[in-house]
């Protein structure tokens, strides 16, 4: 089953009935896996992040593109996935909760606007309700359902954390946000999203990297943060680019983007930024560049890198998620 049939299936369920998410999670009487649904407001209490960090003015340009009304906040929740492992609750309460393992910024944008009447539909892949707290911790980190990577200061390189350092919960409102700012994830999902008129079959043929399925058909884990780590070294490396113009072209776009509050973020600006990296995302530099077996498991290269300016197709399909656990 493919990504988007998962999406088809699960709005197909919403319309035959489905559990709902807040009576599913406390019926402990037997294990469950499948699709679950309720208003954003009754899940969100229920809802725990996997990441420490989103990208802001990410979530700005999904809010502006897919959240300008209540209408499009559905169409734009009824066309995702959200795939979430059920655990025990980090509160002392002995209840249980669903932490998601994707589609942060999706959700960040969807409470940020504030149509919480917005019926979420989350796809259960795993059951783990009978760990214990940090057991359950532990197990998901090791699985790669987690990302628990988060910089230093905005434009040091990342560094690992604790699972339990993790967001206790979910929430990106204007008045409290539960994640700090990642502005180079904010960059790599810019740089997917660059024009040109060279593009005449697809949209984005000149993007940064494809972001390709695994050679079993499924969905490669952080992407976009695996380019964000070659970001960050490429703003003080300029051997990561082919020439010296093209980093200080990048290098002082980066540094006039200044620090902004959500809802004033200039997402045009940053969009500009990021299609400054694409000589360092097709150079042969990036095409060499190892990342390290210390924070991303086995390391390799970067996924989806596409050398020159070879135009890039849609990209693929992936398997649905699935439980690694």
């Amino acid at each position: 089953v493919t990504w988007n049939m998962a999406v088809a299936l699960a709005f197909a369920g919403l319309i035959a009935g489905v559990p709902d998410c807040d009576t599913l999670i406390t019926d402990t009487s037997s294990t469950y896996t499948g699709e679950c649904s309720n208003k954003w407001k009754n899940v969100k209490p229920f809802v725990r992040p996997t990441q420490h960090d989103v990208g802001y003015a990410w979530v700005q340009k999904k809010v502006s593109k897919d959240f300008d009304s209540s209408k499009d906040a559905q169409d734009e929740i009824d066309s995702k996935i959200i795939p979430a492992v059920m655990g025990p609750s980090n509160v002392t309460d002995g209840g249980y909760a669903y932490y998601i393992v994707d589609a942060h910024h999706t959700v960040s944008a969807l409470d940020y606007s504030g149509y919480e009447s917005t019926h979420v539909h989350l796809t259960v892949i795993c059951d783990s309700r009978d760990l214990s707290y940090d057991t359950f911790l532990s197990t998901i980190d090791s699985a790669r359902l987690t990302y628990s990577l988060v910089h230093p200061t905005p434009d040091a390189q990342s560094a690992k954390i604790p699972p339990q350092y993790l967001p206790l919960y979910f929430s990106f409102t204007e008045g409290n946000k539960a994640f700090g700012d990642d502005r180079w994830r904010s960059l790599a999902g810019f740089a997917r999203k660059v024009k040109s008129d060279e593009c005449t079959d697809h949209k984005y043929c000149m993007r940064c990297f494809i972001r390709a399925c695994d050679s079993d058909g499924n969905s490669i884990p952080f992407v976009e943060y695996k380019w964000a780590y070659f970001f960050v070294d490429a703003l003080t490396d300029s051997s990561l680019w082919p020439t010296e113009e093209d980093y200080n072209a990048f290098h002082d776009a980066y540094e006039s983007l200044g620090e902004e509050s959500m809802g004033s973020i200039d997402t045009d600006a940053w969009q500009s930024t990021a299609d400054l990296l694409i000589p360092a995302c097709r150079g042969g530099a990036a095409g060499k560049y190892t990342l390290p077996s210390s924070l991303f498991k086995g390391g390799g290269g970067l996924p989806g890198y596409t050398a020159g300016k070879t135009q890039l197709p849609d990209d693929p399909e992936c398997n649905a998620p699935v439980c690694r656990i």
